[in-house]
């Protein structure tokens, strides 16, 4: 918890000592005005990462009107505090939540680390209102960055699949990967095994997260949900929100049902992260997310050249916001 706090507190400043020498490299980056002297910020670092896990439809970065912005499938987007607008919604940016960039932990925290004011925060922002009170991100990133906006858009997208013994729809980014997350826990020893456990596998689902008004990242098939045949074991946070104790937070990880690190391992090396590592838990979620990785690589590396030296205490910063 002592790795929690400070890295909570001194991510802000990793970023203002990070050098800039990364992204003077980048052949692709453009200024136009007067760029902060302290960059490279937060924008760039989510920038760069968008650009390394999508090269063939992210394009420049460049400073514009104030602001930075990224070129993504034809269309400009501007930082926006974290909300990734085009230039008509800019002055309507407290009208839409943040997109999501976090680092992507290693493994899990322990709860038994939690202060008891962690603990009392995650009830907190884990209760029906606040849910229900965050808004949603302006879905034109998403569009521009998946290939649609409404249902019908974005299942056209949509590819059916044979995953694990299970027939599934996903979005035609994840065919070839989850064809290679197959091939890896099937080469494991114990793999096998594994997969004669589970009891069913999802993917594409056009729906709002449960309990908000967001959309999943399951809406855009860019999810799959992994479930055993046997469910006597926590497996979702929000399955298990209401015990009696109200200590969901606290389930120890060992209590939980969680796949072989060899299968989440074989997921994160295909451009997926895993729900188990939120605070937040969600054992059976994976999400393709190669932009976090790159992000969390790219803020490893910078904080191993800085007089900050956070180490391994970047994997304790989680995000502050609630996923599915």
């Amino acid at each position: 918890m002592r790795n929690f706090l400070r890295a909570t507190l001194l991510l802000p400043m990793l970023l203002g000592l990070a050098s800039s020498t990364l992204f003077a490299q980048q052949g692709q980056a453009q200024t136009q005005g007067v760029a902060p002297a302290s960059e490279p910020g937060r924008s760039q670092i989510v920038f760069r990462a968008l650009q390394e896990a999508f090269p063939d439809r992210v394009g420049e970065m460049a400073f514009v009107d104030g602001d930075w912005t990224l070129m993504v499938a034809g269309r400009r987007f501007f930082w926006a505090d974290g909300r990734l607008l085009p230039e008509a919604y800019r002055h309507l940016e407290s009208y839409y939540g943040p997109h999501s960039f976090y680092t992507i932990p290693e493994r899990p925290a322990s709860p038994s680390t939690f202060s008891p004011q962690l603990v009392e925060r995650l009830r907190e922002r884990g209760s029906s209102e606040v849910r229900q009170a965050r808004r949603d991100v302006h879905r034109s990133f998403q569009a521009a960055l998946y290939g649609g906006n409404t249902r019908i858009e974005v299942e056209a997208q949509q590819r059916r699949v044979r995953f694990l013994g299970f027939q599934i729809t996903v979005h035609r980014d994840l065919v070839e990967p989850l064809e290679q997350v197959e091939r890896e826990i099937r080469a494991w020893h114990g793999g096998e095994a594994f997969i004669a456990t589970l009891g069913s596998a999802a993917g594409y689902s056009w729906r709002q997260i449960a309990d908000t008004q967001r959309m999943s990242f399951h809406s855009w098939g860019l999810a799959v949900d992994i479930l055993p045949r046997a469910r006597n074991r926590p497996i979702y946070w929000l399955w298990e929100r209401n015990r009696p104790d109200d200590n969901w937070m606290l389930i120890p990880l060992e209590a939980r049902w969680n796949p072989p690190d060899e299968v989440v391992d074989a997921f994160k090396r295909n451009g997926f992260i895993w729900g188990g590592n939120w605070v937040y838990f969600d054992n059976m979620h994976f999400e393709f997310r190669p932009e976090l990785i790159a992000y969390t690589r790219i803020l490893e590396s910078l904080s191993a050249g800085s007089a900050v030296g956070f180490g391994r205490s970047l994997h304790h910063v989680y995000p502050d916001f609630l996923p599915n």
